[in-house]
């Protein structure tokens, strides 16, 4: 179906009103009345949650011929992203006391709980490269007191390095403050990095902080080495830093994390993730939401190292 014709389709159901749900499943209505509910009081968009609610309720018989749950969560999925590009924002099938389900062959799944469990365990790593580039590896950005001096101890370890590679490739996630903590390193004074802001709430600047526990590397070249895997405060702390003009990226387009929210339950066999709030450069008010990071330096997420390296010798 061509994206014309998906539009028009969708124009005509949002034209309709609020069809009622009578012909519907009563597992069907249950998720989407209360997806509808949730989504208009806080979607981070207050003009696209009403238009979103008022969609979900008046899909009647566009779903009632879907009979299996999955298929369900999927198809009005589809037609969220296809109304808001937003790829946080989807229906997930998970039975109450389950995990999510999985959707994806054994064989996807089967790697994405390797990426789940390295990035959850791996310790942090660093040394000095053949060229004395320092190189430090980030399989997360996790709000631990060890874990942040495990990264100050790495600084300190590769302090008279005459250039500096960061590694966020396959990095899930973290918090706000670890990654604020790991960005002040590369800053002579404080420097704002992004901003965020959510649907009725004021705008928060992200700052880089006054002090750091070692030596600072600044005037120095950094390089930070992303791939399709880095996600969410992964993908914030590689934006911000580029976006600030203090590093280059290279390798991949990040996953395209740059919404935050929370997913709630909206029946015993679904939930839905809602889009809360989003993370943004001050500067141009733009953020990295579907997009993903792009890199400055475009290369596979496997050889991204060997294409910062070579950045780094050249004359560029």
């Amino acid at each position: 179906m061509g994206n014309w014709m998906m539009g028009a389709s969708l124009a005509l159901v949002l034209s309709t009103g609020a069809t009622a749900l009578e012909d519907q499943p009563d597992w069907q209505q249950e998720a989407l009345s209360n997806a509808a509910s949730l989504l208009a009081d806080g979607y981070i968009y207050e003009d696209k949650a009403e238009q979103l609610s008022d969609f979900l309720m008046s899909e009647g018989e566009r779903y009632a011929d879907i009979s299996e749950p999955r298929p369900f969560a999927e198809a009005v999925t589809a037609d969220l992203y296809e109304l808001t590009n937003d790829a946080h924002l989807r229906l997930i099938y998970r039975p109450e006391g389950e995990a999510a389900a999985p959707a994806r062959p054994s064989a996807e799944r089967d790697a994405a709980a390797a990426r789940s469990q390295w990035c959850r365990t791996a310790p942090m790593e660093w040394r000095s490269l053949d060229d004395g580039t320092g190189y430090i590896q980030l399989p997360r950005i996790f709000g631990d007191d060890a874990y942040r001096a495990d990264f100050d101890t790495a600084m300190e370890a590769l302090a008279d390095a005459p250039a500096m590679i960061l590694d966020v490739r396959g990095n899930c996630g973290g918090d706000p403050q670890t990654l604020l903590h790991f960005s002040s390193y590369f800053f002579a004074e404080p420097t704002h990095l992004t901003s965020t802001e959510m649907r009725g709430a004021p705008q928060r600047e992200r700052w880089t902080h006054d002090n750091v526990p070692g030596s600072r590397f600044v005037d120095r070249p950094l390089i930070i080495l992303t791939d399709r895997y880095s996600f969410s405060a992964a993908e914030s702390f590689a934006f911000g830093m580029q976006v600030a003009g203090r590093a280059m990226t290279a390798g991949e387009t990040t996953g395209g994390g740059g919404h935050f929210g929370n997913v709630e339950r909206v029946s015993d066999q679904f939930a839905i993730f809602v889009p809360r709030g989003r993370t943004f450069d001050p500067r141009t008010g733009e953020g990295w939401e579907a997009t993903g990071v792009v890199a400055d330096i475009e290369a596979s997420g496997e050889g991204a190292l060997d294409a910062a390296l070579a950045y780094l010798n050249s004359d560029g």
